[in-house]
């Protein structure tokens, strides 16, 4: 029986806490994507487990231009072709999910007044 109620306590502790942030480096870029999260070294994180945000991908992407010419407005639909991508040796914020299975590479990070 208490065995139970610590396994409990364990889960709901762990309930409540879902989602962790972390900071990871691009280990290798797309398309066979890696990171290594903090200073672990020996387990990096392959492509398979990774979920990444859409701005940080090569992407065409749409957007509409209005503009006001002598009292008319105009909109048109233009795209933009993003090639910016993760490269080796990029800073990430990383959530990690529950049980660590996945992984979402939210953000690029950069620092200042530092050469971290």
């Amino acid at each position: 029986m208490l065995d139970v109620i610590k396994q409990a306590a364990i889960a709901a502790v762990e309930a409540a806490g879902p989602v962790k942030l972390l900071e990871a480096t691009v280990l290798t870029p797309p398309p066979g994507l890696s990171i290594q999260l903090g200073l672990d070294t020996k387990n990096p994180i392959p492509a398979e487990m990774l979920i990444v945000d859409e701005g940080l991908t090569k992407a065409v992407r749409k957007i509409r231009v209005a503009s006001t010419e002598e009292g008319l407005e105009s909109a048109a639909d233009q795209f933009i072709r993003y090639e910016d991508e993760l490269q080796a040796g990029d800073k990430v914020l990383v959530i990690s999910v529950q049980g660590g299975q996945s992984f979402y590479i939210a953000a690029k990070g950069v620092r200042y007044g530092s050469n971290a």
